[in-house]
Formats: C-alpha cells, structure tokens, sequence
C-alpha cells in the first residue's frame, strides 16, 4: 500500500552543524512542508548533542569523537618529531632543563667555595685541607663547564639535523601532496569513517525510507546504510547531493591534490550506489555523468532564496556602513580565501575612485584571509573604502545586500569553479543587485542567457573596474531584468523546491504531498505537557483540569514504562521506547517543539529519552532555544532527603543507614540536588511535607474525581468493618507495621483485613468504596493521591500526618493520626466508636472537593502558564 507524505522518513546527512548550511536547511524544510518526517543528522560543534525544529524538521546535532582523524594526527606528528638517538633533545624543554641542572651546579660549587673559605682552620692541617678542597671544587667545575660545553653542542648538532629532517618532510609533503594516484580516502579522511561510527547506528534505528546524503563527506555512510537495510529486507533509498564538482575542489593550505583526489575517489566508490543525485549546475551535472558513468544525469537544483528572504525586514548594508545613496558601493559576500578572487576587487578600486567595496566575510571578520586583505587596501591606499562586514544569518542575505549598487563574484580559475553557479549569484540578482563576475564558463554562459550582469576577465583588476563602470552606468536596465517575474519564480527558491517533490516522487514511485487533514487541527495558543512518570495519574488529571477549568488551555500528560496500574493518559510508550528507540524519542521531541509552550518535567526525568545518569537538565538548552517555558515538578521519593528525613520522624523508613533501598535513595537525591543548583524554572511538589525539602516550592494539589468516587455502601455498619491497607511500595508506607497490627486484629475477629498490591487503578477503587476503614501510611508524615482518594469515597481514612504538616493545610484534614505506637488502638477505638468515625469519613468528601478536585491545582498553575 502508498504510504501518505506523514509516513515517509527522510533522514538527511551534513557533515557539519546545519546552522549556516542553506541549502540543508532549506530542503529539509521542503520535504517537511509536504508531510515528509524529516530528520537532519548533523555534527555538533559544542560537544553536546542539541535538537532543534526547522519548519517541521528535526535537526539533531550528534557529538562526533573524530577519534580515528585526530589518531592519524597524532601518528602523523609523532613520525614527523622522531630523531637518532642523542642528535639533539626530543624537545626545547627538555634542552632548557638540561642546561639549567648545568648552572645550578655551578652556583652549588661557587656556595661552597663561599663557605669553605669561612670555614677555614688556621695551621698547616687546615691549610691543606682547604687546597684539596679547592681541588676537588676545580675538577667539578671543570666537569660541569664540559657538560655545559656538551649541551650547548648537542642542541647545536640537533638544530641543525632538525632542520634537514624538516626539510626532508617539507620536500616528502611537496611531493606526496601532488601525487594524486593512489590516493585511498581510508587513509587521507578517516574523519568518514568517524562519520560512519558516529551516523551509521543512528540511521538504523530511525528506519528511514530515504537517505539524503548533503556532499561528498557522508555519501558512503548513507550507501552503507542502505546496505544493511537490505538484510532487515528493507529497500532504503539513496539520495547523493554534490554540493560541488569535488574533483574539482579549489587549492589552497590543506586542500591539497591528494586531499581533493582522495575525496574525489570517496564520491567514486559510492556514487553509482546512489538512487538520485542531485548538483548544483548544468555543467557539474554533465560531468558528474561522463566521469562515473552514470545511467542518469543528476538533477540540478539551485540553491537560491525563497521569495520571503528577499522581504524579510533587516537593516542593510548601506546603512550599516553609513553612506549615502549616491555612494557607489559595490559588494562582495562569502567566503574570504585565495581562491575567491577577493584581492582583485580590491585592487580594482585603484581604478574606481569613488566607489567603495564592502565584503562580507563569512565565517568572520577575525581570521588571517581578512588582516591580509587589509593589509592589501592599506598597501595600495584604499583602505578608507573598504569595508569588513560581519556576516548575517542566511534567511536574510537577501534583504541586508540589496542596498548596494552591484554584487561581485570574483573567483579565479579551478575546475569546480569553471562549473559553479554560486549560492551568491542568486542572493545577489534575488535582491536586485546586478551582478559581476569572473568569466567562469557556467556564470558566463548564465549571465549572457539572463542579461542581469557583466563578466570580466579572471584576475583582471583592470578589467573588472570597467565592467563596474559600465554596470553602474546603466543599472537601471539590469534591475528591470532583475524585477521580471518570470525570472524570480524560476531562479527563487519555490522553483527549486517542486523539482526536488519530483525527483521524490519519480525516485518513489509515488507523489510528495501532506497527508490529508484529519478533523482534528492543532491547538493554537498554550499548551502543557507533563510527563514522563504520570505518577498515580497526576500528570493526566492536571491536564484534564486545566482544559477542563480553562478550555484556552491544551494539556496533555506522557507516561513511559510498563503502566501495570491502568491510570488514564495522553500519550504513552515503553521503557525500550523511552531508553533506547530513537525514532520514538524524535517524534515526540518534534510534536512538543511544534505544538507546545510549556513543559512540566516529573520527578526530574528528562521528557525525550533517558540513558543513565541523564536528568531532565539535559532537555533544558533545547527547550530555551525553542522558546519553552518549563518547570518542575515531584512527587515523593525522588527528593525527600533520607537522611533528612531520618533526623526528624521517628518511625521513619529510612532509619537504616546501610538499607539498599535508603541507600539508592540518597544517592538519587544528592545527585538530583546537585543538578537543581543554579536551575530557574519554577517548583511544584505535590505533598504539602516536600515544601521543606526543595527550596522556593509551591505546593500543587493531587487531583482526584471526586464524583467517580463517591461511594453508595454505608461505612461502618457491618458488624465487622473492613479494613483495606492498599500500599504502592510497603517499604515507604510502613505496611511492616501495619500488617502484623492488622492481621492480629483479624484474627480475633475485630475486623476484616484486606491487603492488596499491584492491581489495576478500576480494582483497586472499587475495593475503596467497599471498604469501612482505609489504612495509608504509617511512617512518612503526609498524605497523598491513595489518602485522597479514600476520602472521596467517603471512608474513615487512617495515617500519620505530622503536626508540623497538619499546620501547613488551609483547612483541618479528616485524617485519623496514627502512627506504629498505636495504630491497634487507633483502629479498636474506631470499631467501637462508630458514629465518630462516620463523622470523619462524612468530612472526606467535602475536603477533597475543596482542595483535591482540581480546582486548586489549576489556580497554582496558572502563573506559570501565563495567568487566564
């Protein structure tokens, strides 16, 4: 069966952090817009992993070690240091230690000297005496001035066999550097390989149905990955995207012959694999085909901008710099390097008196390329008309350009420039700038087709100033060029993007287009998710207040894990899900960056998936970034302080230093307070007991439906009432307590104890409303959801409260204290006092509408919301 847009998975691959990369950026954001899960795997540059949505893409940044590059680093620095033996020092610390040892000697025999000649005895005995000892202190000198003399040497021979050896490896590395054959990419870039280990796991377990590989770096990663599919029986589709005719890559500093050629054999090895390859020109695209022989010629889509970048609302240019509109002011924007033609521009202004330059320098103004270039305008005496400008984000380019008068693309001669037609190029007409470029044949050939600049001759600083003059002049006749509508629907980025949904669409067999809308739009305004415990069924009853209360309000509630005692919920998955499928943990990290505005973690669990030792601080920056507001909010365990906790209760189930359970607790807990340091979201707890355990905490009700509880069976009319004892975790409700006072009382027929655990939530309610008498916790001082619960039903409820919480209550809690001393006195006295104890239970009800029914919790809520 076709699957709809919204269940095809598209996994693209960049070999970078996709933040400055458009053209990523831009086609992920295609796909998504027509329904496709698209999900962007690029490489972190922070050494954290991030997430991110991108127009209903996931861009995921992955740590990537690099480990196997840095060690052929390594290895290449250790074989380039190897001296023989005793030629030299390994190092110039280890000389500078050498020679000092040397003058510390020196001055030890010049302190002697000083304190034999004070120390020396009259008569002929001391006499001789202090001459053997001048003696001795000459021969040491004399040794200690040889070795002296020997360091001194020895760095001498070592510096010059040093530099032989380094121009040994600088003659080696001129030669390697230009042989191109053989030139195996596992040696020259094991960073792929890097790329493969940190990717290739990743994109098994999102189980896409394409891969899109974005460049030369990572098409073998995304064919080896189609590989394995196959054995899981699953035809996985490969998309190659050349960013540029790699081959052809231009030289300068570490771009080398062999670097280029290795790279270039990489895209050989996997690019007959690929299903679709997709370039960037008409002239690398008939290359790429006549040079691997390949059975298609690639699809060429441009990377220009979308029709909104060029109205996006920016400052520009011209008035950042602060001149006037009848200054001619030509632009330059990209990359600043030898290979980019850059100098020639300058050099031109000589020629262009008048005329200022502005160059944006991508990635910075602050690198080397750009000190030189200024120290070129200085050189030649134009450096008051010459601007170094930082670059602005891609999405407005387009608008911050457009000021100026004409955009320049000087690159010089290498074969992937022959064949470019430069994101700039289209950046620059988009805007309306006319353009004028070196005669590159694809630039030239387009220019001529389009009539929308000038070309002049490559590193002709002459020439390109009488192009400039000649644009200038008539630069209202480009820009009506520039304006044809026609022309900016083709060359923008709409035009680009519906041959991409075709080269889909043929490549699957079946169209690229939204799935269609199913009745149920998606909230527009706030919305809530808490999760991922959904203890007791809290997380789903605040959120079905909240819109219960507030209709405004979307909530929603997540639970992970085995949900063993069926409470209600919104969304679900399992502990596998949670700890280990990452497809799971995207797409719900995708639908909370599209559709929600705040985020309540529980119990400090991150909400998107968990490895160990991970709390919900790892969720934070992404959250931030999205513009999220979250909070947090406990429930119990996972932060009352055992030790604490210990110091003030007598009964308390951690009185056992070395018990397993009260050890992994505090662990837990310090580890948790170590991570809430330094955190500003707000604080919820959900028993009023925890307020003294988290600082700056509000107390946010458990919610119970008090209707569904409501109980039509008398309490305390049988003859022999029935006590029900229900215990989420025995050990932290003293039900070792408990169970011997109860089943003692069983026994002489005081009572009937019923003792349950582990059944689902719908049981476990039915046996409270039958019950007369509910016995909750003995040892922890608070009450919770099971308490209130009993209450609502309208049963004579039993628990130790303290004091000190009791006090904390708006109102009196028709709670029975009781505590292990004498929870079977407690219980008889109830037996035999039967109309008291119905008045308790009568007051259950009443006290959880007031505090329990949701009410509350909601008005707690709702400043971290945003008010009503």
């Amino acid at each position: 069966m076709t699957k709809p847009s919204a269940e095809l998975r598209v996994v693209m691959l960049v070999a970078n952090e996709v933040t400055n990369d458009s053209r990523v950026r831009k086609e992920a954001t295609a796909l998504a817009e027509d329904g496709v899960q698209v999900t962007v795997l690029g490489v972190s540059s922070t050494g954290e992993q991030s997430r991110e949505m991108l127009g209903g893409a996931m861009i995921v940044r992955v740590v990537v070690p690099f480990a196997l590059r840095d060690e052929r680093k390594l290895r290449r620095a250790k074989r380039r240091s190897r001296r023989l033996p005793l030629l030299g020092y390994p190092s110039r610390e280890t000389f500078v230690a050498r020679s000092l040892r040397v003058r510390a000697a020196l001055t030890e025999i010049k302190a002697d000297s000083g304190q034999a000649v004070a120390a020396k005895r009259p008569g002929a005995v001391g006499s001789l005496v202090f001459k053997a000892g001048v003696l001795t202190r000459l021969t040491r000198g004399a040794g200690w001035q040889l070795v002296r003399r020997g360091v001194r040497v020895r760095q001498g021979v070592g510096l010059a066999v040093d530099k032989g050896f380094k121009a040994g490896w600088r003659a080696y590395d001129g030669v390697i550097h230009r042989i191109t054959w053989p030139a195996p990419w596992r040696r020259e870039h094991p960073e792929a390989i890097d790329l493969e280990l940190a990717f290739g796991d990743l994109i098994d377990r999102l189980e896409p149905d394409v891969v899109h590989a974005h460049d030369m770096h990572v098409i073998g990663v995304a064919t080896r990955a189609a590989g394995r599919a196959k054995l899981r029986g699953k035809e996985l589709k490969v998309v190659y995207d050349a960013h540029e005719y790699v081959a052809g890559l231009s030289r300068y500093g570490a771009r080398t012959r062999r670097f280029i050629a290795s790279w270039a054999n990489h895209e050989r090895e996997y690019i007959g694999q690929a299903d679709r390859v997709i370039t960037v020109s008409p002239a690398i695209a008939r290359t790429l085909t006549s040079r691997y022989k390949l059975d298609r010629e690639p699809t060429v889509i441009i990377n220009s901008p979308s029709l909104s970048e060029v109205t996006a609302d920016v400052v520009d240019l011209r008035s950042q710099l602060e001149l006037a509109a009848d200054v001619p002011l030509l632009v330059y924007s990209g990359g600043v390097t030898k290979a980019r033609g850059v100098e020639t521009a300058v050099e031109a202004l000589t020629h262009l008196p008048g005329a200022h330059l502005a160059v944006v320098c991508v990635p910075s103004t602050r690198i080397p390329s750009v000190k030189a270039l200024q120290d070129l305008a200085l050189k030649l005496k134009v450096d008051d008309r010459v601007h170094y400008v930082e670059p602005v984000g891609y999405e407005t380019v387009v608008p911050f350009l457009k000021s100026a008068d004409l955009g320049l693309i000087p690159i010089l001669r290498y074969p992937s420039h022959e064949m470019a037609l430069p994101n700039k190029l289209f950046e620059y007409s988009l805007g309306g700038l006319p353009v004028l470029v070196s005669d590159m044949p694809s630039m030239k050939e387009f220019v001529a087709e389009t009539g929308i600049g000038e070309v002049f001759e490559t590193a002709n600083p002459v020439d390109l100033a009488e192009k400039a003059k000649l644009l200038l002049s008539r630069t209202d006749t480009y820009r009506e060029r520039l304006a044809d509508p026609a022309y900016q629907q083709e060359m923008s980025w709409s035009g680009q993007a519906s041959k991409l949904r075709e080269l889909y669409t043929d490549m699957l067999g079946r169209p690229i287009a939204p799935a269609p809308n199913d009745g149920h739009p998606e909230t527009v305004g706030r919305r809530l998710l808490i999760g991922p415990v959904n203890s007791a069924g809290q997380a789903w009853q605040w959120a079905e207040a909240l819109t219960r209360e507030i209709p405004s309000i979307g909530a929603e509630s997540l639970t992970v894990g085995d949900c063993k005692y069926q409470f209600g919920v919104h969304r679900s998955g399992s502990d596998e899900q949670y700890r280990e499928d990452l497809r799971w943990q995207l797409q719900l990290t995708a639908w909370t960056l599209q559709n929600v505005t705040h985020v309540l973690f529980e119990a400090g669990r991150p909400m998107f998936g968990q490895l160990p030792g991970q709390l919900w601080d790892q969720d934070v920056p992404m959250l931030d970034a999205a513009g999220i507001r979250h909070g947090l909010v406990f429930h119990g365990s996972e932060v009352r302080d055992p030790a604490r906790h210990r110091a003030k209760y007598q009964f308390s189930p951690f009185a056992d230093r070395s018990d397993e359970l009260t050890t992994r607790l505090q662990a837990a807990n310090d580890l948790l307070r170590e991570h809430l340091v330094g955190y500003e979201g707000p604080r919820f707890v959900t028993t009023p007991d925890l307020l003294e355990y988290v600082e700056e905490s509000q107390w946010l009700p458990v919610v119970v439906n008090a209707g569904e509880l409501a109980s039509t069976v008398p309490v305390m009319d049988r003859e022999v009432p029935v006590v029900l004892h229900a215990p989420s975790a025995s050990a932290l409700k003293g039900s070792a307590f408990v169970d011997p006072v109860l089943t003692a009382l069983d026994a002489r027929g005081v009572i009937k104890y019923q003792r349950v655990q582990g059944v689902p939530h719908s049981e476990l309610m039915a046996m409270v409303k039958d019950a007369d008498i509910v016995v909750d916790q003995l040892v922890l001082g608070s009450y919770g959801v099971f308490a209130c619960e009993a209450m609502a039903a309208g049963r004579t409820t039993v628990g130790h409260v303290a004091d000190h919480v009791r006090d904390l209550l708006p109102t009196e809690l028709p709670i029975v204290e009781a505590t292990p001393d004498d929870l079977a006195e407690v219980i008889e006295r109830l037996v035999a006092e039967r109309e008291e104890a119905r008045k308790i239970a009568d007051a259950g009800p009443r006290y959880v509408r007031e505090l329990h029914d949701g009410r509350k919790s909601v008005e707690v809520l709702l400043p971290f919301l945003g008010g009503r």
